[in-house]
């Protein structure tokens, strides 16, 4: 039995043999094993006890280390062998040199960098081998495949200059764009940036594994092994003539790509996107565009500017709407008392809706005759409320509100005419205070009801003296 061991027959002297030193290339039943010549070596010898052990395994190793010195002894560097390759892991390769195994470091196998190595690699194959290094004492031989051919780095720079229009095959794609075998073991990175003069999410939008392309040459660093190409440079830059095909005040159709907290970008062709700013969605008050914008949806804009040079448009949709501030003009005046919703609340004031397209901002002095710490204080989204016209700007379509004495100014006491006469005031209107915390938020000046209170009383004084 293997694990208990055999009789051999040593030219007449019988011998014992363990089972654990059968070896790997011998079977172990024994009907195979009866009548076979088996080399051996001794392993214990006594006379006295007529005891002889031997091992098949050991003498397999005995030669297997006199096949490796021998090996050792006629290797060189820059030696080429042929081997056989006997696995292939993911750092390389293992490969047969003649009863010994070297490795194929997946760095040696081609001149490009290799993730692992190639499927082309398997096991039994015959392949050719050069000697770049060995250890007799450790029994390490380091074999390289790519160094059988040239270097085709060497010079790469001459033979692709910055600016060179070249053919090559897209060998991947990846998040970041796209890599052009231009030779071989050479390629080249199409940034997804370079891929088009549009804005690809995905670069396999553009191109595919396979596909044979024309690209230019951005750079060559023949140290790094790096070229950096372009897909988009061999096609005609949109941007050329945009001033020409976008005067200013056309009107054209384009799609929603993306929506942001100041605006949302229409494309208008492959690589031209216009912006259209919150401002410029609609006459009346927009708190965020994806209120009135969605990605993808197509909308009519009209051109208001165009700068080729920074490759930007601005846009405006509601340019192409009556402009509703004429009417508001004709049918509100200031001191009017109106009603409305609160539409929205802000640390500086709340938004009140007057018409469908005209807001007015009560700023948070001119919410209560009491000092509140913020307008949520009083008020939440959906109020109806009463509020009087203190400011119109036109020109900044800016309506100034007040919840403060919608009705007039209190009446002055009868008492005041017994008073002693004071000294009269000038008839200058003092300089408007301007409120900044007003300013920052809506971009309205602030002039309180108190200011305009201030100079009723004093005309009043006046025209009593």
């Amino acid at each position: 039995m293997k694990n208990a061991g055999y009789h051999v027959n040593l030219d007449g002297i019988r011998a014992f043999l363990p089972g654990s030193h059968l070896g790997s290339d011998l079977p172990s039943a024994i009907d195979e094993l009866k009548g076979m010549r088996v080399p051996f070596k001794i392993l214990e010898l006594s006379r006295r006890d007529k005891n002889l052990v031997v091992s098949h395994k050991q003498y397999l190793k005995d030669e297997e280390k006199k096949k490796r010195m021998a090996l050792f002894e006629n290797l060189e560097k820059g030696q080429v062998i042929e081997g056989t390759i006997r696995s292939v892991v993911d750092f390389g390769l293992f490969i047969d040199i003649g009863g010994f195994e070297g490795l194929v470091h997946r760095s040696e196998i081609a001149w490009k960098d290799l993730p692992v190595p190639p499927s082309q690699y398997k096991p039994k194959d015959k392949v050719k081998v050069m000697v770049i290094d060995f250890d007799k004492e450790k029994g390490k031989v380091s074999l390289s495949i790519k160094r059988l051919r040239p270097n085709p780095w060497d010079g790469i720079s001459e033979r692709y200059p910055a600016g060179t229009l070249v053919k090559g095959k897209v060998v991947s794609v990846t998040d970041f764009g796209a890599f052009v075998e231009l030779e071989e073991d050479v390629e080249g990175l199409v940034h997804i940036s370079e891929l088009s003069w549009g804005y690809p999410e995905n670069p396999k939008d553009v191109v595919h594994e396979g596909d044979e392309v024309e690209v230019v040459v951005l750079n060559c660093d023949e140290e790094t092994h790096r070229i950096s190409l372009s897909l988009r440079r061999t096609q005609r830059d949109p941007w050329e003539d945009g001033e020409a095909k976008y005067p200013v005040g056309q009107r054209i159709v384009g799609t929603v790509t993306k929506i942001t907290d100041f605006g949302a970008f229409v494309k208008l062709e492959d690589g031209v996107e216009g912006l259209v700013h919150v401002s410029e969605l609609d006459w009346g008050h927009i708190a965020h565009p994806r209120d009135v914008l969605k990605p993808g949806e197509t909308v009519e804009v009209k051109v208001l500017s165009v700068d080729t040079k920074e490759r930007r448009i601005s846009l405006s949709i509601r340019e192409l709407k009556d402009n509703p501030w004429r009417k508001f003009v004709q049918n509100y005046a200031i001191d009017q008392v109106i009603e409305g919703e609160i539409t929205e609340i802000k640390d500086f004031g709340a938004f009140m809706k007057i018409t469908d397209d005209v807001d007015g901002l009560i700023h948070v002095s001119e919410i209560s005759d009491q000092r509140i710490a913020t307008p949520k204080d009083v008020l939440t989204v959906g109020d109806k409320v009463q509020a009087k016209i203190i400011g119109i700007n036109e020109e900044k379509k800016q309506v100034r509100l007040t919840m403060r004495n919608l009705f007039g100014p209190p009446e002055v006491p009868a008492t005041r005419e017994a008073r002693a006469p004071r000294k009269p005031r000038s008839r200058k209107r003092p300089k408007e205070r301007i409120d900044s915390a007003f300013l920052d938020g809506g971009g309205h000046e602030s002039l309180s009801m108190r200011d305009l209170l201030s100079d009723a009383v004093v005309e009043d004084e006046n025209t009593t003296e």
